[in-house]
């Protein structure tokens, strides 16, 4: 059963979400009862994950979502770490102006469920907005064009934002868990509006190859659910560095079950305010682990050791 907790509103000509709660800056100390909700978290959010039914799965994440709210709903909450819920995404903006809390609920035949919030500062107000993200995967028809607001999300796990100067919107880094055969990683964009809202998606890519068809909102890759594929920034050159995904034979092109990462490394170099699309570039530089969405076994996305190279048919 889905919770609706988010008001819609029309407002010049526009959908507005608003957000479930608005609080001031304040000196209050909530530690300790953020301590006590974190603590009632850390058994769920294994049981949400490895419960043998789907039921089960679900008593158990609703618990978690009803507690995560109440916590982010404290005075003082947009600093607090929740460091032992290390199967939740947990991320912050470089410039800490708001974060993004979400995670994934595996179902029966490897199907996900997407919940989150969003934490944000309004400048203007003076206030932390919080808003709930409510996963509609299986009713969205354009993913890859779509922009969508918290109350119509594309659910996914974020693990990076990255905020370039003078610029009003903020790239993120996500996975998604899609079905039992495919797996994506996500580049998107999140922007906020006159009003503090979020929006999910923006055109910011330029000379994408010709296998991302139209003016794409975000950047999907689908691969083989069977590998792992490196989605990484890389801060020193400030690209976006990934690896490129072709199909294990030329006939099986556009069956993503078969596709995994060559030899080859794709990036998308941030220039003169768009992401610019570049083959087969030079990344010798360390990886870093942050494309690693959980570095724990007992999450479905955890693959140690799961990245196979396919090489380019003859």
């Amino acid at each position: 059963m889905r919770i609706h907790l988010v008001a819609i509103t029309l407002f010049s000509g526009l959908f507005l979400v608003q957000p479930i709660s608005s609080y001031a800056t304040s000196p209050v100390d909530s530690s300790f009862m953020l301590r006590v909700y974190e603590d009632s978290m850390k058994s769920l959010q294994y049981v949400r994950i490895n419960a043998r039914t789907d039921k089960e799965k679900d008593t158990a994440n609703a618990r978690l979502f009803i507690l995560m709210k109440k916590a982010l709903l404290l005075p003082g909450s947009f600093n607090y770490p929740f460091d032992s819920l290390a199967t939740i995404g947990i991320v912050m903006s470089p410039d800490k102006q708001f974060r993004l809390i979400t995670w994934d609920v595996p179902k029966e035949g490897c199907a996900f469920g997407y919940y989150g919030f969003v934490q944000a500062y309004n400048p203007a107000k003076k206030k932390y907005n919080l808003f709930v993200l409510e996963d509609h995967s299986a009713d969205i028809t354009t993913p890859k064009t779509g922009v969508f607001t918290p109350d119509k999300w594309l659910g996914m796990i974020y693990y990076k934002i990255i905020k370039q100067k003078d610029t009003k919107f903020y790239t993120l880094l996500a996975w998604q868990g899609y079905n039992k055969m495919i797996t994506h990683k996500v580049i998107d964009v999140i922007s906020f509006n006159s009003q503090g809202a979020p929006l999910f998606g923006k055109s910011v890519y330029k000379k994408l190859p010709a296998s991302f068809r139209g003016n794409p909102k975000r950047v999907i890759f689908e691969y083989s659910a069977e590998v792992t594929m490196t989605l990484r920034y890389d801060e020193s050159k400030d690209r976006i560095l990934f690896d490129h995904l072709i199909p294990i034979d030329d006939g099986l092109k556009g069956q993503y079950q078969y596709y995994g990462p060559s030899f080859q490394i794709d990036a998308m170099e941030w220039k003169n305010g768009e992401w610019n699309y570049m083959a087969d570039v030079d990344a010798r530089n360390p990886k870093e682990k942050e494309d690693q969405l959980f570095n724990n076994p007992k999450h479905p996305t955890y693959q140690p050791d799961k990245k196979a190279i396919y090489t380019a048919p003859h």
